[in-house]
């Protein structure tokens, strides 16, 4: 069988990033598709990359960039998942970033813009960024389209999980993980009791010493897999992960918005940030709620076949 689809899959070997890419792995192996070729495997999305992509793809068939920077050759569709909100930042919310982030990504943009105006098709990871992304590129707007990214459902095998909460972030300078573990300290602190504590994936080297010391908090680094997967298990309910947590049938404690309400629906228990009040009214509801999982809306085999074309 020909190739009909090309992926480029270069970038994003850690976080959110690196889940996606196992879930196309897994889905490519579940449905023997002959048809479909992925590039860039353990490749950084580099200027040398994109252009020696152009000639590995071809310009026949289906290409698809999962990485925010679109084929720019013509030929065959070209499909975009534009999952990266650093580049579709108001104004307000640039200056907000760090200078360095600041310089790198205005540099990104123009070439994020200029692939995506030239794409076929652009896959948003929700309604809410599909809108933003239609409101800085009004040109485009017919040609976006809101997918949520898709979760493997992987029913864990739930134990008693009492007050523990898990926080298996990867933190980034964006993200602004040490401001919202401390505001999430001082929340709780002298409010719950001291057997509600956070589990976080980051050392001490990526905290104020003062987080780093807090006895609601337990810094445990990058784990592998395996041992993640446990304390997913013995949490009762999780800090971020949306789509996860909705599968799992776990509350996640994150930010009331729009976007956040459309990822996780019923599993979110949202606060508003600089609202003390809000934030630990969130972390005991989270604490009491009991869920089913939902994978439905994140079902990856109906992602791909959408996304990749009907399996031959």
């Amino acid at each position: 069988m020909t190739t009909a689809v090309t992926i480029d899959i270069a970038g994003g070997q850690l976080g959110g990033a690196a889940r996606y890419g196992t879930e196309v792995y897994d889905y490519l192996r579940r449905s023997a598709r002959a048809d479909v070729k992925v590039i860039g495997m353990r490749r950084r999305l580099s200027p040398t990359w994109l252009a020696v992509r152009e000639a590995a793809a071809g310009r026949r068939g289906r290409r698809v960039a999962l990485n925010n920077v679109g084929f720019l050759t013509p030929g065959g569709e070209r499909w975009t998942l534009l999952a990266q909100p650093l580049h579709f930042l108001t104004a307000d919310q640039m200056a907000a970033q760090v200078p360095a982030l600041r310089t790198t990504i205005s540099r990104q943009i123009p070439l994020v813009y200029t692939a995506a105006r030239r794409s076929d098709v652009l896959v948003a990871p929700c309604a809410a960024f599909a809108e933003r992304i239609r409101e800085t590129l009004p040109d485009v707007a017919d040609r976006v389209f809101a997918r949520m990214h898709p979760v493997s459902a992987s029913p864990l095998p739930r134990r008693s999980a009492g007050s523990q909460i898990l926080c298996p972030v990867l933190f980034a300078p964006y993200k602004n993980m040490p401001e919202r573990l401390a505001e999430w300290v001082a929340a709780v602190d002298h409010a719950l009791d001291d057997s509600v504590r956070m589990i976080v994936t980051a050392d001490a080297a990526e905290v104020p010493a003062e987080l780093a010391a807090s006895p609601r908090l337990k810094l445990v680094g990058r784990l592998d897999l395996g041992v993640l997967r446990d304390l997913w298990a013995s949490s009762q309910a999780v800090y971020f992960p949306l789509a996860e947590a909705r599968v799992n049938g776990q509350p996640v404690i994150a930010q009331d918005t729009p976007q956040n309400r459309e990822i996780a629906g019923p599993a979110l228990c949202g606060y508003t940030v600089g609202q003390q009040d809000s934030l630990l009214a969130a972390t005991e509801a989270a604490l009491s709620m009991r869920l089913e999982p939902d994978p439905a809306p994140f079902d990856p085999d109906a992602y791909f076949d959408w996304m990749l074309g009907d399996r031959s």
